[in-house]
């Protein structure tokens, strides 16, 4: 990093009072910085708009569900997810989200990734729950063409909780994101063993991609190179 003082003849007058504008400016416009955007990876929801079911799917502390999916072609960390909700009860409970790698039969292996908790009060009405991500999953980033598997469960005891489907029973639509959706997994015994299902819960998740952008000699970079050619001429 440069590191610029007034005090020097170079940068003394009219001339060298622009330089330090023109690289401050620089600065600001934070030349090589890395940018996010969020994009909706997979979605059956139409956008949390789809009519909601108000049955079925119980996602209780053995009941558990597992969505397999493959990155798109770059870099991802999931920052939201909407899910469909109906409960038999108003009551809290919590919500927790596991990111694991795969084996060949698409189950989880080896120890979560990342992970997240959190505590929602849910109501009698089937309806769409928002949770941004926290916990370490908010920052994992899944590699590109990578292929994980994301649980979900929760700490009802019973079938009380039920992670519904849409009236249409949409499966997972990636839109533009480059996402592929490989399969619904599902366990009744805390993940002892997992089975195909082929219920498509009611869910939507956005993730964010970052990408660094890599300067070239960028605006304070050209600024000092024409402050050398400002030099010369004047030393001549």
């Amino acid at each position: 990093m440069y590191s610029m003082t007034t005090s020097s003849p170079l940068f003394g007058g009219r001339v060298g009072q622009r330089l330090v504008a023109v690289a401050a400016l620089a600065a600001a416009t934070g030349v090589g910085s890395t940018a996010a955007a969020g994009t909706i990876a997979l979605d059956n929801t139409a956008g949390g708009t789809a009519s909601l079911r108000g049955d079925m799917g119980s996602l209780t502390s053995s009941n558990w569900n597992l969505k397999v999916f493959t990155v798109g072609s770059s870099d991802a960390t999931i920052s939201s997810m909407a899910m469909g909700f109906y409960s038999t009860s108003v009551t809290n409970y919590d919500i927790t989200w596991e990111l694991y790698a795969v084996d060949g039969s698409n189950d989880p292996t080896g120890a979560a990734l990342a992970s997240d908790t959190q505590s929602q009060s849910f109501t009698t009405s089937a309806a769409y729950y928002t949770f941004a991500t926290g916990g370490d999953l908010a920052s994992y980033s899944m590699q590109a063409g990578q292929t994980y598997g994301l649980l979900f469960k929760s700490n009802a005891s019973g079938p009380v909780l039920s992670w519904t489907q849409t009236n249409a029973a949409s499966i997972y639509s990636p839109g533009s994101s480059g996402f592929s959706f490989v399969a619904n997994r599902r366990s009744t015994n805390s993940g002892t063993s997992f089975s195909s299902a082929s219920y498509y819960n009611a869910w939507q998740m956005e993730t964010s991609a970052s990408s660094a952008v890599v300067p070239g000699p960028g605006v304070a970079g050209l600024a000092f190179i024409g402050l050398a050619g400002v030099a010369g001429r004047r030393r001549r």
